[in-house]
């Protein structure tokens, strides 16, 4: 007997929703890695797992009634078929030894995968043959659409390549017969070829940094001396594809190139017989960041072991999101993260791929449970199989302008935006054992009088002194610095020229700054100051610091008044959004450079208020940033549940059927995104549309750091300024923007304090000899204090 489709479950995915197929809501469980399979709810389309430690599926039953699910096991191939995938036609088992085209061969085809129906109710499977054509047609429509995070990874990339003004309309001339397309015209490299699409001019890619792949730049010598602008790489090219790298050296960037069919026709390229023969810009770019070894070898060179266990779980790289994982890592090795997320319980009644709270929570379970940390099935012992937080990504991203691409971004300023979106979510439970006061004392030459600055830090940033001993052609080298020195600098004290002192008017005048800690966190968080300008470009220094293992800061307390000096004044700050006071003097400076006030004002708030030339660096970093000419306004992007839903967005809603009420408590619990109300609409039918005590008094975040500011400035500055290094998050490239980020954290294995190297799903011990790399491209410190 055949079991049909019943009437309350859609037989076809209605327009826009979301399929939610790649893992499990709660958990980082997969179709792969479970051993029970996924579960597909068959009216939300939301993704359960269940094993003997947990039912998510059942809590769903119970919670909502559903109790249809498309279940979806896959398990991996046995090796001989995976080598046929793997290795040549003619049945070569080097792996060196390949055909010239590159196969596209994803995950899946390493599985088989079942399908089947699983009825919780029943706790029974039904094979596909069971089901009516209604069940196996709507079966098939979830298996062929794009999960969500294949519709967000698309539109990500997709909105990175846009034609320009010069490969709208190609000029082609000068084409009197189809050039030699094998090998470059002005040296003997067949690989890294790019043809110049407005003369057919053949010659080799530059050398790609991080890549072996060789190149002697002279197609951009043919631009130089020609001035045609766009060239395509030939090896990219796939008939069957719409991707492939085309290059505006006018630009500076890759564009796509309308019409490029008719375009390769004239050089006698055919573009729908053309075979993918070399990895994109993209894909080296991705690869760089997925293998780089970031020296896995020890002192003896022996390689590094891998290890495994709970808090020993790797990030999987998405791309270009190293430098979010290593922040991850860094954070919730803390002591107070791993308690407060172990206590935290998992929100209802809300879609948790949307909430930051329940992502957040699951990414401590998969971080902790121990159960993603084992050796990958398809990479090897070298590679874990990890977890994918790509939906954490998506969510956190989705209202900042670089943190939503595919770009790799600067992690120390993604660990800043982090900060201030926990503590808008959580108010400051979270994040209370990183938050500091930290005083400036300002005081005139002249008259000694003068005034203290107060303000509630979460992080510091230091500057390295550079000390140039040679040159090694393109490399320079540094002598050492001591950390403690960079803390001397921004301590001070610091002659301020040009001072205009309110008090005796006196001009030209000098002024004195000292600064200080009134208080000491648990935790604290140091950036160092790497990125410089060099011929007003933008470049990482590798100046090396010796591996501060414990950092003394009990000498750098908060300046006070001394006999004969008079406070005029005393200001404080609890860092919000409304109280930012930029430095009179570096504003100045930077208006006076001809930046606008909006991009001046965010850029000394971005670098810690503290000079015009940190300032005018992030500056020159961020020109091309989408909202670089708004106001400064820390709250947007911050939830903003507490926002009345329009009319016109609830009578939308309502039209297509649903109560009035119902409408209004979607958008209400979604922000008012109309697409994510509907998703909820369609999960949540039966709900009574009552709008209770659902987050109806958001955390007031302002009130917590005036509160916890007094609290911590009337605790006043004590001897606890002693600090071990925890955890220090590296950086390796020439620049914060491009390059790879790894994190040193220092875990307890096996009973003993080691170094453990997070390089994404890579994660080995290291002994203190190991961490060389750390002294040259340390980026961000976290101490904890003794």
């Amino acid at each position: 007997m055949v079991l049909e489709l019943p009437t309350d479950i859609p037989p076809h995915i209605p327009a826009g929703a979301k399929i939610y197929k790649d893992d499990c809501m709660y958990t980082f469980d997969t179709a792969e890695n479970n051993e029970l399979g996924l579960d597909i709810d068959l009216k939300t389309y939301c993704a359960y797992s269940r094993n003997k430690d947990y039912n998510y599926t059942a809590q769903n039953y119970e919670a909502t009634g559903d109790y249809l699910y498309l279940n979806i096991n896959k398990t991996l191939k046995p090796k001989e078929e995976i080598d046929k995938l793997l290795y040549d036609d003619e049945g070569e088992k080097n792996p060196k030894i390949r055909k010239l085209e590159i196969k596209n061969i994803s995950e899946d085809d390493y599985y088989n995968t079942e399908v089947s129906l699983y009825n919780v109710k029943e706790d029974k499977f039904y094979p596909r043959f069971e089901l009516s054509s209604a069940f196996n047609n709507l079966f098939d429509e979830i298996l062929n659409a794009n999960s969500s995070n294949d519709d967000e990874e698309i539109k990500q990339w997709e909105q990175e390549i846009v034609p320009c003004p010069h490969s709208i309309n190609v000029e082609q001339f000068g084409i009197e017969e189809s050039p030699d397309l094998t090998k470059c015209s002005q040296c003997d490299l067949k690989e890294n070829l790019w043809i110049c699409l407005h003369c057919g001019a053949l010659g080799c890619g530059r050398q790609q940094y991080g890549s072996t792949m060789k190149g002697n730049s002279h197609a951009l010598a043919h631009y130089e001396l020609s001035q045609h602008p766009v060239a395509l790489k030939l090896g990219s090219l796939s008939g069957d594809s719409e991707s492939y790298d085309a290059y505006c050296y006018q630009c500076n960037d890759e564009v796509k190139v309308p019409n490029l069919a008719a375009i390769l026709k004239k050089y006698g390229i055919d573009l729908d017989k053309t075979k993918k023969t070399e990895k994109s810009l993209v894909e080296l770019n991705i690869d760089q960041n997925l293998n780089w070894d970031f020296k896995l070898d020890g002192a003896d060179g022996d390689k590094l072991p891998p290890v495994y266990g709970k808090g020993l779980t790797g990030l999987k790289n998405l791309g270009n999101s190293c430098y979010m994982n290593s922040v991850l890592q860094s954070l919730f090795d803390l002591d107070s993260y791993q308690e407060f997320f172990k206590q935290l319980k998992a929100k209802s009644g809300v879609n948790p791929a949307e909430d930051l709270s329940n992502q957040l929570l699951k990414i401590y379970d998969g971080l902790y449970s121990g159960r993603y940390s084992i050796p990958s099935p398809l990479k090897g012992e070298d590679y874990q199989l990890g977890i994918k937080p790509f939906v954490f990504k998506n969510l956190i991203g989705q209202n900042h302008s670089e943190f939503k691409t595919q770009r790799q971004q600067d992690a120390f300023e993604f660990l800043l935006y982090l900060l201030d979106n926990l503590d808008n979510e959580f108010g400051l439970k979270l994040n209370e054992d990183l938050k500091f006061v930290y005083t400036e004392k300002v005081i005139c030459d002249n008259c000694k009088h003068g005034s203290l600055k107060k303000e509630l830090l979460d992080n510091i940033s230091v500057p390295l002194e550079e000390t140039l001993l040679k040159s090694e052609g393109d490399q320079k080298i540094y002598k050492e610095v001591d950390l403690i020195d960079s803390f001397k600098k921004v301590a001070g004290p610091e002659s301020i020229l040009e001072y205009s002192c309110d008090k005796c008017h006196f001009t030209p005048g000098v002024a004195l700054k000292t600064s200080g800690f009134t208080s000491f966190p648990k935790y604290l968080v140091v950036s160092v100051q790497r990125i410089k300008l060099e011929n007003w470009t933008p470049v990482k220094t590798d100046v090396p610091v010796k591996v501060p293992y414990e950092l003394d800061l009990s000498q750098f307390g908060a300046p006070s008044f001394k006999d004969g000096e008079v406070e005029e004044l005393t200001s404080s700050s609890v860092d919000d959004t409304n109280l930012f006071t930029p430095n009179a003097e570096s504003l100045n400076t930077l208006l006076g450079m001809g930046f606008p006030e909006p991009r001046s004002i965010k850029a000394l708030y971005k670098t810690g208020n503290n000079n015009a030339e940190d300032a005018m660096n992030w500056l020159f970093e961020h020109m091309e940033d989408a909202d670089i000419d708004e106001p400064l306004d820390l709250k947007k992007g911050a939830a903003s549940n507490q926002n009345e839903p329009s009319e016109d967005s609830i009578n939308n809603l309502a039209a297509m059927g649903f109560s009035y009420q119902l409408s209004k408590k979607a958008l209400y619990l979604n922000g008012n995104d109309p697409n994510a109300a509907v998703e909820w609409l369609f999960a949540n039918p039966d709900d009574n549309g009552v709008i209770e005590a659902i987050d109806q008094s958001p955390v007031d975040v302002k009130k917590e750091k005036q509160e916890l500011f007094e609290k911590l400035q009337n605790k006043g500055s004590d001897s606890k300024g002693r600090y071990k290094l925890k955890s220090v998050i590296c950086h390796k490239g020439t620049s914060s923007h491009t390059g790879h980020y790894v994190a040193f954290v220092r875990k307890l294995v096996d009973g003993e304090w080691k170094w453990v190297l997070f390089n994404d799903e890579k994660v080995v011990l290291c002994q203190e000899d190991n961490l060389k790399d750390v002294e040259k491209n340390a980026y961000i410190y976290i101490f904890e204090q003794i």
